[in-house]
């Protein structure tokens, strides 16, 4: 063949594996999911928007998060949560408890557990609950259910392509990715958020990433042509201009809020979970009526609220919360009783059985939290120039950062729900503050430390550091076999094994050489026929098909092999096919290899880390 002829076969080639080989079958498949979860995520906004029209403003004609004038119809503000619970707990437990809770940690549970299964009823069950709950005043966001909606939709598309476990379960973090990425008009934090919210440890799952960066664009833009919007919170020019950080003085302040934000955190999750196992003991309510009761709490919360917040309140996901916190319409003891009530409100939504996300309500409280924190060091330090709403903005991405362990997502998701990149600094700081003094609790129960304590992961890194490792690596530590002759009696042999603390031995000719094996078990059958043991030889009860491995051979063959044939040890013979035996190397001894070499691993990477 020509050179010519060669280099366009090449080229030819080379091209028919970009265009139809696995890069381009993920590009493919991540954008299908991209643009469900887009189309899904318009459906779910909007059928929030209609529960929230007919379930609440219509009939009580409030239509802020707060009750400024609750009326003699203050009985509804009761009645309609209280409704909207009941509904959503029917719904749920008899059709899809999966869909109960606020949807993220089911997704992780999925990733982690269930091999990126979610049923297809989920993406519808999830869709409704979740619009009820928020739709009838529920103190709940939108997040979770839209990620576990995306991500059903990403594993019932593998699913019907049979596409294996690892795909499904990569399909399903690329569609959660997609719902959040468009549902907070948000592409590169809604790609950041499912690999990075699988880990309590600052872990991403590095496979993930390229799938639901592309599923996320096109969610994002299939989104956005839609509906028309390309931000989740809508601030002023004006305000927006004057959000900047130029002082590093300010710093100092914002590791208070840091601070500040893992206290609250903390009383956040373990109110959270402190209802949620509340409702557990409570045998005696049936799960369905559960939200309803937690319906009714959020309903006595907004009315007792009324008399001192006005049209701010704990009503619905929190983004009237958040935007008044930011333009500082709030006095500091509001801010907090607000903060305090918020807490209760979700809480009460979602652990008692309701079906919602605690996105945005952790971005409420945050926001409340940073423009309390602003106020104050506005009041003591006058001469810094202090803005409270620079104050709320980074309290926003820094809370959710530590309670749901995700510091980059946050900082970045923030920055583009907001259409403000001016605090990245003061941001990444109240996040990893956060992050680093709230490693023992977290929002997500089914989170796992990290990678290896994932089921995901089972066998990767022990396979890893077996196969870096060759038979020769631990020959010093195998030990000298008692080689014993194919003619040795019976006797003789039971004379060898009574003085030897191993279990197998190798029997050879008289080169040598490897002709079969025996083990403690073998001898079992005989060891009592006294008469024969002048008679019987080794030969007569070896196993002449001898299991064995050579020194150049990985740990990780010769492991399998083990398992394979059911064994425990095996001998190492010489590689030049004289069958010499050289050692035994038994289970113990690759354990000791691999304890060793991950030490060794850890220490290297001790020695190389940057010192803290």
């Amino acid at each position: 063949m020509s050179p010519t002829k060669q280099a366009l076969h090449t080229t030819r080639r080379a091209f028919g594996q970009a265009l139809f080989g696995p890069t381009s079958r993920w590009v493919l498949l991540a954008a299908i999911v991209g643009v469900c979860g887009g189309v899904a995520a318009v459906a779910f906004r909007w059928l929030i928007e209609v529960c929230t029209e007919e379930l609440f403003h219509a009939p009580t004609g409030v239509t802020t998060e707060g009750i400024r004038d609750a009326g003699p119809d203050w009985w509804l503000f009761l009645l309609i949560p209280a409704a909207g619970g009941l509904v959503v707990g029917l719904l749920v437990q008899r059709l899809a408890p999966e869909a109960e809770g606020h949807g993220t940690d089911s997704v992780i549970h999925a990733y982690h557990r269930l091999k990126g299964e979610v049923r297809q009823r989920v993406i519808f069950i999830k869709a409704l609950a979740s619009s009820i709950t928020i739709g009838s005043g529920g103190s709940a966001g939108q997040e979770g259910p839209v990620a576990q909606v995306g991500a059903g939709i990403g594993s019932s598309i593998a699913r019907a392509l049979k596409l294996p476990v690892r795909d499904r379960r990569l399909l399903l973090l690329s569609g959660g990715s997609a719902g959040v990425g468009a549902m907070f008009c948000s592409p590169l934090g809604g790609a950041l958020f499912m690999p990075e919210v699988l880990y309590k440890k600052s872990d991403l799952e590095a496979d993930a990433l390229i799938p639901c960066i592309i599923s996320s664009i096109f969610a994002y833009a299939t989104y956005t042509t839609i509906s028309g919007d390309h931000r989740a919170v809508e601030l002023s020019p004006e305000l927006l201009s004057s959000l900047s950080f130029s002082d590093p003085r300010e710093l100092a302040i914002y590791l208070i809020l840091g601070i500040a934000c893992t206290l609250v955190g903390w009383a956040y999750t373990k109110v959270f979970y402190g209802v949620h196992a509340l409702n557990q003991r409570s045998g005696g309510v049936p799960k369905f009526l559960r939200p309803m009761l937690g319906g009714l709490a959020v309903g006595a919360i907004a009315l007792g609220l009324s008399l001192f917040t006005g049209e701010s309140g704990v009503l619905f996901g929190g983004y009237g919360l958040m935007e008044t916190a930011i333009s500082g319409g709030l006095t500091i003891p509001v801010l907090l009783l607000l903060l305090a009530a918020k807490i209760v409100a979700t809480s009460a939504t979602i652990s008692s059985g309701g079906s919602g996300g605690v996105f945005a309500p952790a971005l409420a409280i945050g926001a409340l939290l940073g423009a309390a924190v602003g106020q104050g060091a506005a009041s003591l330090f006058p001469g810094l120039d202090i803005n409270p709403a620079a104050f709320a903005l980074v309290g926003m991405g820094g809370f959710f950062a530590g309670v749901a362990k995700v510091p980059i997502t946050s900082v970045i998701m923030v920055s583009e729900m907001t259409g403000s990149y001016s605090l990245l600094a003061p941001l990444m700081l109240v996040a990893v503050i956060h992050t680093l003094l709230s490693q023992r609790w977290s929002m997500y129960e089914a989170q796992v430390p990290a990678p290896v304590d994932s089921p995901a992961h089972a066998g990767d890194f022990v396979v890893d550091i077996l196969e870096s490792l060759k038979v020769s690596d631990v020959i010093a530590e195998a030990h000298k076999p008692h080689l014993i002759r194919e003619t040795t009696t019976l006797r003789k042999v039971l004379r060898t094994v009574a003085d030897s603390k191993e279990s197998y031995f190798p029997v050879v000719n008289a080169d040598e050489r490897l002709v079969g094996i025996f083990s403690l078990t073998d001898l079992r059958r005989i060891y009592l026929e006294d008469e024969a043991q002048d008679v019987v030889i080794a030969r007569d009860f070896m196993v002449d098909s001898v299991v064995s491995a050579t020194m150049e051979e990985d740990l990780h063959t010769v492991l399998t092999r083990m398992t394979t044939h059911h064994i425990n040890a095996l001998p190492v013979v010489d590689s030049e096919g004289e069958g010499r035996v050289l050692c035994i190397l038994d289970r113990n001894e690759l354990g000791r290899a691999y304890d060793r070499r991950l030490g060794e691993m850890r220490r290297s990477g001790d020695e190389t880390s940057p010192p803290r």
